[in-house]
């Protein structure tokens, strides 16, 4: 069971970095063409691919408090890393 939760955890770290990775190319795209069209539609598809992954997390059985402390970590990596 402890391995079964280790692959979870393990899959979940691999999600996170990667929508992360996702965002940060949008980021970096939409300033180079500069389409505030473009900036909203990145925006709002982040948004609705965040919500999917915290439903299959909710679903895979991940509590609840390892799935927000994942959200408010993914946000925090974000802003730091898409400002700097």
């Amino acid at each position: 069971m402890k391995e079964n939760k280790q692959t979870l955890y393990f899959n979940m770290i691999l999600g996170t970095i990667g929508s992360i990775l996702i965002a940060l190319a949008a980021v970096w795209y939409s300033r180079k063409v500069n389409d505030p069209v473009g900036n909203a539609f990145i925006l709002f598809g982040f948004i609705l691919v965040m919500g999917y992954i915290s439903y299959l997390e909710n679903k895979a059985g991940i509590s609840k408090k390892m799935t927000w402390s994942r959200i408010t970590l993914s946000i925090i990596l974000f802003i730091c890393i898409a400002f700097m």
